[in-house]
C-alpha cells in the first residue's frame, strides 16, 4: 500500500482511531509527542509542502495548547510571540468551556452538535488587552448575544454572583425583555470551585457596567 500523498488521503484512511494504552501513556509526555508528531508528518506529508506546513502549525500549537490546559498557572502574564497567543486562546477557550460544562453562564443554554460545535463562547471576565490573563477564572461560557451584551456593557456577573442590568437599558422596550429578564438571576458558576470566576475579575466587570 503507498504512501498517502496527500491530507485529503490521510483523513480519508482514517476517521478514527485507538491507541494501545502504552502509546498513549508514553505521549503523555510532552516532548515524547512533540517527537511523534513531527516524525509521522515528515513521513507522511513530505511530498506535500503545504499540507506538511499547515498540519506542522496545528500539531505545534495543539501541542502548546495542551500543555496550557494542564498548567493553567501560566496562562497569565504577557505573550511575547503570536503562536503563544493562538495556544493560549485555544487552551482558554478549552477550559472555560469544559468548566461550564458547555453551559452558557448566563441563560443555561447547552447544546453540542454531533461534530462537537458549541452554542457558548470563552468570554474575558477582565479583557485580555488589560488583563494579559488567559486563566479560566478570568471567564465564563456565554452565548455569543450575551457575550456581546457583556462586552458592551449591557449586563455585567457580580461579586454576589448575580446577573446586573445596567440602567442604560430600557425595560420599557420589548426588543430588551430578553436582556431584561437576567437582572437579578443567579450566575451558572462551574462544579469545580477551582475554576470559579475571580471576585476581583466580577467586581471589575461591575463596575464598567453602563450607568
Amino acid at each position: 500500500m503507498g504512501q498517502p500523498k496527500s491530507l485529503k488521503q490521510i483523513e480519508q484512511r482514517f476517521s478514527t482511531a485507538t491507541l494501545d494504552p502504552a502509546l498513549f501513556s508514553a505521549l503523555e509526555d510532552s516532548t515524547a509527542a512533540k517527537e511523534a508528531c513531527s516524525l509521522l508528518v515528515s513521513h507522511y506529508l513530505s511530498t506535500d509542502s503545504d499540507a506538511y506546513n499547515r498540519v506542522r502549525q496545528y500539531l505545534q500549537t495543539a501541542l502548546t495548547s495542551g500543555d496550557y490546559e494542564k498548567h493553567p498557572e501560566r496562562l497569565a502574564g504577557g505573550v511575547r510571540e503570536e503562536s503563544q497567543k493562538y495556544a493560549r486562546s485555544a487552551a482558554f477557550r478549552s477550559l472555560v468551556l469544559e468548566a461550564y460544562d458547555y453551559r452558557c453562564a448566563a441563560s443555561r443554554l447547552r447544546y453540542i452538535t454531533p461534530d462537537y460545535r458549541y452554542l457558548v463562547e470563552a468570554a474575558h471576565l477582565v479583557p485580555f488587552a488589560e488583563s494579559q490573563d488567559d486563566r479560566p477564572t478570568n471567564g465564563l461560557a456565554l452565548t455569543p448575544n450575551l457575550h456581546w451584551a457583556m462586552d458592551s456593557q449591557l449586563i455585567a456577573p457580580g461579586p454576589d454572583h448575580r446577573w446586573h442590568l445596567s440602567p442604560a437599558v430600557d425595560a420599557l422596550v420589548p426588543d430588551n425583555r430578553w436582556l431584561c429578564e437576567l437582572d437579578g438571576q443567579p450566575l451558572v458558576l462551574p462544579r469545580d470551585p477551582r475554576w470559579q470566576p475571580d471576585r476581583d475579575a466580577l467586581a471589575w466587570r461591575l463596575d464598567h457596567l453602563q450607568r
